[in-house]
């Protein structure tokens, strides 16, 4: 909702400043898209052989606490996307499909090497980024507070243990059908 005035004395420069970059918002919006958010992704895809659990849980954590750093860009980008199929398109699917296919390779790995029981890795990929897009949805909308520090970390042990162990107790056998 800002005007190009304001970003620019935000940022401490000329209105005409701005212009020498960019058309409008809508081209500062995709920059920043570019810029911001390609370091972010490929920040979390290094570390793309998590050993044991614990790492599994930073990686987790840390894909957490990207967003919390970028919320107030990732609430302007959907915000966009849901207007504008090119942003959606080109820079939330994008990026979203880039995850997908990092996770599916990673379980598809783990699956050959007898590590995961057998599974799809392509539903096992769109299983795990449902359960954190779950998490993370209500606070890009406004609805729910930004997680601390510490539920951060719960929340991502609590998703690696649902991959790793499911939902039934230990010891516990499956309910009756």
């Amino acid at each position: 909702g800002a005007t190009i005035r304001e970003i620019a004395a935000r940022a401490g420069v000329a209105e005409g400043t701005l212009y020498n970059y960019f058309d409008g918002k809508r081209e500062m919006l995709l920059a920043i898209a570019d810029e911001a958010e390609w370091p972010a992704l490929f920040a979390l895809l290094d570390e793309t052989e998590l050993g044991d659990r614990a790492a599994m849980v930073a990686v987790m954590e840390k894909a957490l606490d990207l967003s919390e750093a970028r919320l107030p860009f990732i609430k302007a980008l959907l915000s966009e996307a849901w207007i504008d199929d090119a942003i959606l398109t080109g820079k939330v699917i994008e990026r979203v499909g880039l995850i997908h296919q990092q996770l599916a390779e990673y379980i598809a790995r783990h699956t050959a090497a007898g590590i995961f029981r057998p599974m799809d890795p392509d539903l096992g990929a769109r299983l795990l980024l449902g359960m954190f897009g779950a998490l993370i949805l209500p606070t890009f909308l406004g609805v729910a507070p930004l997680p601390s520090a510490e539920e951060r970390h719960v929340l991502a042990e609590t998703i690696v243990g649902m991959l790793l162990d499911g939902i039934l107790a230990p010891g516990t056998e499956e309910p009756a059908r």
